[in-house]
């Protein structure tokens, strides 16, 4: 095949890969960008055929319209709109990547859907986004992860922490650490590396945010199943839920009183599910009824909502919120 007919084939691909079924091109369509886009020159339609007959043979989603007239188009892209749009907006919300780095996916996800796509989004009012002046190369430390997992090799690094002054330093005297690292987990707008040391049994885990002078360790990684035994997946998940999320617990079931109102009804709903059951008291006020962990997580959201909501049962959940507001009002009443 002759460079151009290579090049050619090459182009009328991009051309379909820009269209989707409500913006199809026909041949004299195709034929018009090749030659003022790419400089080919005007071509013989039935070129046009040929091409897309073969691009068809090697498995491109290409369809001829109802109304031939109108042409062809790309019937299958690698992600829908409506799926792209959803990691957009999670790159919007990510604090741990800058907003360099942002604009720059933005633009990558934004190529994988056709012209009339990105018209689309174009109409969307974009706010600013969340992400700070980042210190560390996420995505860069992310790739060299990744691939040292594929590799199973090991992976070193310093941690650094925060001083009584807010400033990030070096930790234990510039000490060098070395993982076997098993997953990347991103919890709370930030990434945690999970894994383990040849040294200590179970689990540990950093924020990625303070690791500096990341690289590939010349060592090889254990395997999880010999480090932390069978089925590792679900080792890691309960670590997971423990030690990073703090959402684990024994579950109970949870008395609530409140006085309703539609701001405060939307946050109980999105808090405790559809299992929820509310019943009117003689006072006026509500009880809720639904069941949640007894976790860290639980207590620090009746903290956050104390002003809306009255904990009646369990007497545990209950005197351990009754502690922590005590002791906060007692630190501003200093």
């Amino acid at each position: 095949m002759a460079t151009e007919r290579k090049e050619k084939l090459i182009r009328v691909l991009q051309i379909l890969e820009s269209t989707d079924e409500k913006s199809p091109m026909n041949s004299d369509q195709i034929i018009e960008k090749l030659d003022c886009k790419y400089t080919l020159g005007k071509l013989d339609r039935r070129s046009i055929y040929k091409d897309i007959q073969m691009l068809q043979y090697c498995g491109y989603q290409i369809k001829q319209c109802r109304d031939k007239r109108k042409g062809w188009y790309m019937d299958q892209h690698a992600f829908d709109d409506w799926e792209i749009k959803i990691m957009m907006d999670a790159v919007q919300q990510a604090k741990c990547i800058s907003a360099e780095e942002a604009v720059d996916i933005r633009k990558k996800l934004l190529s994988l859907t056709s012209s009339r796509g990105k018209r689309r989004f174009s109409q969307l009012m974009n706010p600013f986004s969340n992400q700070a002046d980042v210190e560390n190369a996420t995505g860069k430390h992310i790739e060299l992860m990744m691939e040292a997992m594929f590799l199973h090799k090991k992976i070193e690094f310093q941690y650094t922490e925060i001083t009584n002054n807010m400033e990030k330093v070096i930790r234990r005297e510039g000490k060098i650490y070395c993982l076997n690292l098993y997953t990347i987990y991103w919890a709370g707008n930030n990434y945690y590396l999970i894994g383990a040391h040849d040294n200590h049994d179970g689990l540990t885990h950093y924020r990625l945010d303070r690791i500096v002078n990341l690289h590939i360790s010349d060592e090889i990684a254990i395997d999880a199943k010999e480090k932390i035994g069978p089925n590792p997946e679900d080792f890691i998940q309960k670590y997971i839920e423990e030690s990073v999320n703090h959402f684990s617990g024994k579950l109970v079931r949870l008395v609530v009183e409140y006085i309703p109102d539609p701001v405060t009804n939307a946050i109980l709903y999105d808090f405790a599910g559809r299992d929820i059951r509310v019943k009117l008291q003689q006072n006026g006020i509500y009880r809720a009824k639904f069941t949640k962990m007894f976790s860290v997580t639980l207590i620090g959201w009746f903290l956050q909502y104390a002003n809306r909501f009255k904990v009646v049962k369990p007497k545990t959940l209950k005197q351990e919120i009754a502690k922590e507001l005590s002791e906060a009002t007692a630190k501003y009443q200093e």
